[in-house]
């Protein structure tokens, strides 16, 4: 009985180091892109396609300021690649700021 224990106890410390391990290495990031948008459909195709990329984890369309601005795994996806699938759909994008989570907590 006291094997299975310490059996589990150490399977339960590898899968909480492994997970840890995994969590430091998966970064945030965001971005946010200067476009070309103009419409209220233009909004719309953005909000319906880059969510869909690759390592996006949250995005906001502003068509007052035509900025788009991406919450992303920066193991998953790169700016540049967002920049691109912006640009697929026909808008210039340009990068306005740019930002690891770990350089935000640190402000």
């Amino acid at each position: 009985m006291k094997n299975l224990k310490l059996a589990l106890l150490t399977f339960t410390a590898m899968l909480g180091a492994t997970t840890l391990k995994a969590a430091l290495k998966t970064g945030e990031a965001e971005v946010t892109f200067k476009t070309t948008i103009h419409c209220d459909h233009c909004k719309a195709r953005l909000e319906k396609s880059i969510p869909f990329e690759k390592g996006v984890e949250d995005m906001e369309v502003k068509l007052s300021d035509k900025t788009v601005r991406v919450k992303y795994k920066a193991d998953k996806t790169s700016v540049d690649n967002l920049k691109k699938a912006i640009e697929k759909l026909g808008y210039e994008a340009e990068v306005v700021s740019e930002s690891k989570a770990e350089e935000a907590k640190k402000k």
